[in-house]
């Protein structure tokens, strides 16, 4: 194999046996010097006659690898190379079936040819940094620092087109732990999708939202409320060419970071969400979706928690709970490159000690080079921005994002319970899809302490 350019060469002497060739160049000319089986086996996969030196542009191997053949480098004489398969790889299909493509797009890629078999890897590692104008808020001491908020690896795959799975795990704080594990079947009589395994619940736009993707660092106060990621079945579908989406799901507690549970408690949540207007090129648009999660917990608590890097941590917890029914409604406007969107959500706690928990947010951006946000149908939440130029790239300059936030919490009912109200300036450099720089200034006011802190976060995601 010559690859110091696109072409392998089938020289005199080769294996009549096998005619092996590097899955990296599969589908690259093919000079033909050999004689004998080994050209009467490319006569018949090409179905033509061939001479020496003709080329051809056979796309598949054709026989699988099951042993390492060895083959001769032309323009090096009686120079021997040995050709392996990892296990990475898997091994070549035979000629009749489909050979795999490796290649990056935003992640290294496997794929079939035929497009039906495919396997991602990918990651994320979110480094950010706080630097607080306080000392102290809410009876917490505030010190300067940095925290590694995500590093993570994931593996996800399709199987057949109607089959896939994605399991990803988190090693932040020194510890490996469970985010997405699960598998899914598509297009199912009636039910459309199914979902099974641990991964998040349908419920708020800025939470199904990719962290990767959201505009902010952290994302609103309002989130304390919402659940994530949860062990269960969920089905799900779209209609109106996407235009609307429902998804419904039966899901358990997670009592460790593997999703292991233990008890009688249960949370049925479901979320639908619209586009009453998409324009043609989709660069506007308007979301509306709106939320429903009942949770029923034997432990008898009710958590309100965050473990954002911007502030200190918030944490309450309510015994003797009954039960909790989640309300969220959602919405959201895209004209080109100005996007606006807003949720409310309320939590009524059935407790002795417990009430009625709500907050909002409103969230404007700009994108100051003229790309726009990106829209994902099928989930009905927004993506990222891709820049127009990359950064270094024949001059370019990547994108640049404006943002401001406005959230509330109002969680007064709880014993000691406060209420929160934060304002947040932010603005984005995407140096291209996989690299971004965040830069926030937050200022927070509760009950009558305030606080202000200057944070970064430095992002890697492929």
């Amino acid at each position: 194999t010559d690859h110091s350019g696109p072409k392998m060469t089938i020289v005199q002497g080769m294996s009549t046996s096998t005619l092996a060739c590097c899955p990296f160049v599969t589908n690259a000319p093919m000079s033909i010097g050999a004689h004998g089986s080994t050209l009467a086996r490319c006569e018949r996969m090409a179905q033509k006659p061939f001479s020496p030196g003709d080329q051809c542009s056979l796309s598949r191997p054709f026989e699988r690898l099951l042993s390492m053949k060895k083959v001769r480098i032309k323009g090096k004489n009686k120079v021997v190379i040995t050709i392996a398969i990892t296990a990475a790889m898997g091994v070549i299909a035979r000629a009749d079936d489909s050979t795999l493509k490796v290649f990056w797009k935003d992640s290294l890629r496997l794929e079939s040819v035929d497009g039906k078999n495919k396997l991602r890897i990918g990651g994320r590692i979110h480094w950010d940094n706080a630097f607080f104008a306080d000392d102290e808020f809410d009876g917490e001491r505030l010190d300067d620092g940095d925290v590694f908020r995500r590093t993570r690896l994931y593996v996800s795959g399709q199987i057949q087109e109607r089959y896939d799975f994605k399991m990803q795990y988190d090693f932040a704080n020194g510890s490996a732990a469970f985010k997405d594990v699960n598998f899914g079947i598509r297009d199912l009589p009636v039910l459309g999708n199914i979902r099974i395994g641990q991964f998040k619940e349908p419920f708020s736009l800025e939470e199904i939202a990719s962290s990767n993707d959201i505009t902010a660092i952290e994302r609103a106060n309002v989130n304390h409320l919402v659940p994530s990621r949860s062990a269960g079945v969920m089905i799900y579908n779209d209609y109106a060419d996407s235009r609307v989406t429902s998804a419904v799901g039966l899901f358990r507690g997670a009592d460790d970071k593997w999703g292991n549970y233990s008890g009688n408690g249960y949370a049925a949540t479901a979320r639908v969400t619209g586009l009453p207007y998409l324009s043609d090129d989709g660069s506007q648009l308007v979301h509306l979706g709106v939320g429903y999660s009942h949770r029923a917990d034997d432990t008898a608590t009710y958590k309100l928690s965050s473990d954002h890097s911007m502030a200190p941590s918030t944490k309450h917890v309510i015994d003797d709970v009954d039960n909790t029914s989640l309300l969220g409604l959602e919405t959201a406007l895209k004209l080109g490159s100005f996007s606006v969107q807003s949720e409310w959500v309320q939590a009524d706690v059935d407790a002795p000690f417990g009430g009625d928990l709500d907050g909002c947010y409103v969230q404007a951006s700009y994108v100051l080079t003229g790309e726009s946000r990106g829209y994902d149908k099928a989930t009905g939440a927004f993506k990222g921005v891709s820049p127009g130029s990359n950064f270094l790239k024949e001059g370019g300059l990547g994108a640049w994002e404006a943002s401001l936030r406005w959230s509330t919490l109002d969680y007064s009912d709880l014993p000691a319970g406060k209420e929160i109200d934060s304002w947040t300036v932010g603005l984005n450099w995407y140096l291209n899809r996989n690299v971004r720089a965040l830069f926030n200034y937050a200022h927070a006011d509760l009950g009558g302490d305030s606080m202000g802190v200057f944070a970064t976060r430095f992002q890697f995601a492929f």
